[in-house]
């Protein structure tokens, strides 16, 4: 019995393009959320910018306020990891078009949906290339 070299390729390859842009991922038959890859370059450039005023700090070995470290991390997810959704129901109540001042409101109040949020973002699979799934099975 021989067994073949595994591919690394067909286990951790992904589809650049879904992870830069977003997958749709459906929680309902009317709500869903568009969330990109946690490595993405608009999720990576936003936190840059808001860790930038922290730099000095950092850079004396000192660390940022735990609450400040809490809003950068919402405001990452609601403004770049978040990429858009669909019938979402704000605080109020009432249905609200994505914007990230709404997600982060929303991701504050409800820490698991952020916790969903960070987890899709950061599995591979969930950015593969669909034809390459699509055949997997042939």
């Amino acid at each position: 019995m021989t067994d073949a070299p595994l591919d690394l390729f067909d286990v951790f390859a992904t589809d650049k393009e879904s992870e830069e842009d977003g997958r749709w991922v459906e929680l309902s038959t009317t709500t869903a959320f568009k969330i990109r890859a946690f490595g993405a370059k608009a999720v990576t450039d936003l936190r840059e910018n808001l860790m930038k005023p922290y730099q000095q700090m950092l850079r004396v070995g000192l660390k940022i306020p735990e609450d400040k470290n809490e809003e950068i991390g919402l405001k990452v997810l609601a403004g770049a990891v978040l990429a858009d959704w669909k019938g979402v129901k704000g605080v109020s109540g009432e249905v609200v078009p994505y914007s990230p001042d709404e997600a982060y409101a929303i991701l504050k109040a409800l820490p698991k949906m952020a916790t969903f949020v960070i987890q899709f973002s950061l599995e591979g699979q969930n950015f593969r290339d669909e034809t390459k799934e699509d055949g997997a099975g042939n």
